[in-house]
């Protein structure tokens, strides 16, 4: 039985592959063909659902560009407006800093010109002081010479055996005195001996002298005249700082060098002193060559009491000779020692002999001129002194006319050379 049941089993293993071939073959196509229709049926579920999304999102897409674009075209406007706005705006800021400049500088120019008008009149202000008060003490001063020529002269008179009765009531007077001082000097020599007593060449001379020239309306007033004055010009000061531009509009001149008065309070800047060094001195002189090139005369102003101090007088005369300046002496006091002094240096000697317009009046003045000219024929030369008076103008063009005939008015310097 065995054998059979092994054939048995064999022929039943034998024939279980054939069965199984084809049940494999047969799952095998039912397998590929449920996995394709399952495939199939994957593939058509799949497709719709990918156009939906690549649809959506195209749509999607396209509502955000459009978004964007109107978001774009709504924000230009704005855009622009603010731009406007901000260049408007930019403008006026721009309008407002010019409108405040100009204003500023208007009102920069309304200060300016305020300021200088007020400074204009403060200037004249004090210019029209300063010629009150130079004027009161001018008449002071002349006064005070007055009564000590008078007293002089009256000393003199008693001297030489000659009663007070018998002088004339002209020599009394400032004005006469003026013209005969000089013959009664405080010195051995008298000063009408330090003239020649000839006349120059071409007849007796007179050189007339204008103190205090200071102002371009003095200048111009002086070059109206017909006749020829020498401007003695006042060095540059606070008041008066361009005195030297003066000075280029004459062909000569002379600079008026304020030195101490015995009784004057009015006194000018940078007076010299008695007492003063000699480098204050030297240095005062250099200065006023600085300023007034080609400077060759001087004479005072003031300075009684300067003068009348030997030390202090030969220390300027000197100073003076080393700088080739020659000095004329205003002769304001009787006890000068200008004359001793040169003599010492080894200089000339010239002084005022009359003094034209103490008394501001046209008439007074031209008897003065008369004595000036009447002096100018006897010595053969003459210098006067005036001052820049409205009166003393006046008399000026009445004399141009006739009152010089017999002397020839110069310059200063036609003159100097005729002194010893």
């Amino acid at each position: 039985m065995s054998p059979k049941i092994k054939g048995a089993g064999k022929t039943a293993s034998k024939s279980k592959p054939k069965n199984s071939s084809r049940n494999s073959s047969l799952n095998s196509s039912r397998n590929s063909s449920l996995n394709s229709s399952r495939n199939s049926s994957s593939n058509s579920k799949k497709r719709p659902f990918s156009v939906t999304r690549a649809f959506l999102a195209v749509f999607v897409l396209v509502m955000l560009a459009w978004l964007a674009a109107l978001m774009m075209i709504k924000e230009e406007p704005q855009a622009k407006k603010a731009n406007l706005a901000q260049n408007n705006n930019t403008q006026k800021i721009h309008e407002l800093l010019e409108s405040k400049k100009k204003k500023s500088s208007v009102l920069d120019e309304q200060n300016s010109s305020q300021k200088i008008s007020q400074a204009i009149n403060k200037d004249n202000k004090i210019a029209n002081i300063y010629e009150e008060i130079s004027d009161e003490k001018l008449k002071e001063f002349s006064k005070k010479l007055q009564e000590q020529k008078e007293e002089f002269i009256a000393k003199t008179a008693i001297e030489q055996n000659i009663s007070e009765q018998n002088v004339s009531k002209e020599q009394s007077t400032f004005e006469k005195t003026a013209e005969q001082a000089p013959k009664y000097s405080y010195s051995a020599n008298s000063h009408s001996k330090l003239k020649s007593h000839k006349a120059p060449n071409g007849g007796p001379k007179l050189a007339i002298i204008m103190d205090d020239i200071s102002t371009n309306a003095q200048a111009s007033e002086l070059k109206k005249l017909s006749i020829k004055v020498t401007p003695s010009i006042f060095p540059p000061e606070k008041q008066h700082p361009k005195t030297a531009e003066l000075a280029k509009e004459f062909s000569v001149y002379m600079v008026h060098l304020p030195l101490q008065a015995l009784n004057y309070t009015n006194e000018k800047a940078n007076t010299l002193r008695t007492g003063d060094s000699k480098e204050k001195i030297s240095q005062r002189i250099k200065d006023i060559k600085n300023d007034f090139k080609g400077v060759k005369y001087i004479n005072n102003h003031t300075g009684s009491g300067f003068t009348s101090d030997f030390k202090s007088t030969l220390t300027l005369l000197a100073e003076l000779k080393n700088s080739e300046i020659y000095f004329i002496d205003s002769l304001t006091t009787n006890k000068s020692t200008v004359l001793d002094a040169s003599k010492k240096l080894g200089l000339k000697y010239a002084y005022r002999d009359v003094f034209l317009d103490n008394e501001q009046n046209v008439s007074k003045i031209l008897k003065m001129i008369n004595n000036a000219v009447a002096v100018a024929k006897k010595d053969g030369v003459a210098i006067a002194i005036c001052h820049p008076y409205k009166s003393t103008f006046e008399a000026l063009k009445i004399a141009q006319k006739d009152a010089f005939k017999g002397v020839e008015v110069v310059y200063v310097d036609k003159i100097y050379e005729h002194y010893k």
